[in-house]
């Protein structure tokens, strides 16, 4: 503890200073010294710094048992109104969840990895066009040239619209058919 916090403990105000600073009458700090929440020092003269903490300790108690907490950075929150939000962040987690095992939605790192893959094949196919083709193109009319070209590029872009929807499934993916519960991975539990 510093200097100045021993200091600020050991201030001794009267009741005056206290009912200014609590904002209520002389009988209220008598009946809060006789509960134990404000400090009496001696008679008629309180500990400040204990009282003052008490009193805000007893008022955020209050506050919580109403249904209410204060929170300094975002002033008073409603306790129903937390608990309500709450409840409708976990509905929607729970739904995101079914969604997932569904396979109505994907994980964004399932996505990236699946096309990741795809766009890697692509382009080695793609690059592997040029010495792939010299050979086959030597002597060739324009014409065949094209249409050799256009028939490699095809071949190349099948992979990528012939991708497998499963692929983006992640290990949480349950499908449902007949009764039986069967993971992406092929395993059947029956």
């Amino acid at each position: 503890m510093s200097k100045k916090e021993e200091e600020l403990q050991s201030v001794i105000v009267s009741s005056k200073v206290l009912e200014n600073l609590f904002g209520v009458k002389d009988r209220m700090i008598r009946h809060l010294a006789d509960e134990g929440i404000v400090k009496r020092n001696s008679h008629g003269r309180y500990l400040l710094f204990e009282s003052a903490k008490n009193y805000i300790l007893n008022l955020k108690i209050a506050a919580a048992g109403k249904g209410k907490i204060v929170d300094e950075e975002k002033g008073d929150l409603d306790l129903e109104q937390e608990r309500a939000y709450h409840e409708h962040v976990k509905r929607q987690i729970t739904e995101i969840k079914l969604q997932l095992i569904k396979g109505q939605v994907h994980k964004s790192e399932d996505v990236e990895a699946v096309m990741t893959d795809m766009f890697t094949k692509f382009r080695s196919k793609m690059e592997a066009l040029p010495s792939k083709l010299a050979r086959k193109l030597e002597g060739k009319s324009r014409v065949d040239i094209q249409k050799i070209l256009k028939a490699e590029v095809n071949n190349a872009l099948t992979e990528l619209a012939a991708y497998n929807p499963s692929d983006f499934y992640s290990d949480e993916h349950i499908s449902a058919g007949n009764s039986v519960l069967t993971e992406v991975t092929g395993d059947e539990d029956g």
